[in-house]
């Protein structure tokens, strides 16, 4: 696709964001690392440009990211067929794609207002609302993309499909970890060692539901009937338009002098286990970050046709053993969350 940020809606009807980022030079290398990956992309929909710059800016953004990431893991693409969304190819196994996130709904209660005054309040109720609403709105998109029994159609009956999962249905969704997910997909829950030390894992427990509002579902995606059907599930809570920015400017890919600061909490290696935090100043030729920062694949234990955990380095992976207990690979370093602090132009 070329020339995607050529206007092709009228301004307005242009999505506010893709507004900023058409405009906006501090995010510049964004913009050209945008223009640089949709380069290689096809448009299977005939109509990816029009909703990128309007109603589907994020889930546009989404593809974007897993087209780089799976590029990035040294897989091709087969554009022969226009859903799922990627048809991908590594080593001779081939497996399909359906990428969805979680958008905002009508009426949101939680905006970025209402989160900052319970933040600043110390609302734990409103903390453990958000949670719950968080596994309710994951956990309804997964479930609806499970309703279109993909499996069926005939040239992805007997490949591997593979459901891509991204948070942003509000201000906080990225800041929120994996293992919220995990307890969804998995039913199953990390039972903190004590209130003094909440990180340190102590036992597995089996989650019975999960309750927002007068809202019930049972945990457990990957026991749901015709779940068998999904070989495993993408997940990150980065691939937002600040990891673009941070990509591209590291890369150098802009000529823009751009102050640019990271911090977030990242998994502790060493056995106390607690996050660690951490700080990064996003600098030209400093590679610090790359695609599979930040991704986890949950691989699905009743799968009909597994997917290969070999095709992925350096990348969290997770599974269930054989004792029915968690298991996976973690890489160095796997940040849980992370806030990009605003950039600013240095124009001195």
């Amino acid at each position: 696709m070329k020339e995607i940020f050529k206007h092709i809606v009228p301004e307005e009807k242009l999505n506010p964001v893709f507004k900023l980022l058409s405009t906006g030079k501090q995010l510049d290398p964004a913009k050209l690392l945008i223009e640089e990956i949709t380069s290689e992309m096809e448009d299977n929909d005939g109509n990816f440009i029009q909703q990128f710059q309007t109603t589907g800016f994020d889930s546009r953004l989404w593809e974007i990211f897993l087209h780089k990431f799976f590029s990035e893991n040294g897989f091709n693409f087969d554009n022969s067929y226009n859903r799922p969304d990627f048809y991908v190819e590594k080593d001779g196994f081939d497996f399909f794609v359906e990428a969805s996130l979680s958008n905002e709904v009508q009426e949101e209660k939680f905006t970025k207002e209402y989160i900052f005054k319970a933040e600043k309040n110390n609302d734990l109720d409103v903390q453990n609302e958000l949670i719950e609403h968080y596994i309710m709105r994951m956990g309804s998109v997964l479930y609806s993309k499970l309703q279109k029994k993909y499996w069926e159609l005939e040239w992805v009956a007997g490949k591997p499909l593979v459901l891509a999962i991204t948070p942003a249905h509000n201000y906080l969704a990225n800041f929120l970890p994996d293992a919220k997910i995990i307890e969804y997909l998995y039913g199953l829950s990390y039972e903190s060692k004590s209130e003094e030390e909440p990180h340190i894992p102590k036992k597995i427990v089996r989650i019975e539901n999960h309750k927002f509002g007068k809202k019930e579902i049972p945990p457990n995606f990957f026991e749901l009937p015709n779940t068998e059907n999904i070989s495993a599930v993408i997940f990150t809570n980065n691939s937002d338009l600040h990891k673009f920015n941070r990509m591209g400017y590291q890369s150098g890919i802009s000529d823009e002098i751009i102050i640019m600061e990271r911090a977030g909490l990242a998994f502790d290696t060493t056995p106390s286990a607690h996050p660690v935090e951490f700080s990064q100043s996003i600098i030209p030729g400093d590679l610090k970050e790359d695609w599979n920062e930040g991704v986890n694949i949950f691989h699905n234990p009743n799968a009909l046709i597994p997917l290969r955990r070999d095709l992925f380095d350096n990348i969290r992976q997770t599974w269930i053993d054989e004792n029915g207990s968690l298991e996976g690979t973690m890489p160095n370093f796997y940040p849980f969350n992370s806030k990009t602090f605003p950039v600013g132009l240095n124009l001195g």
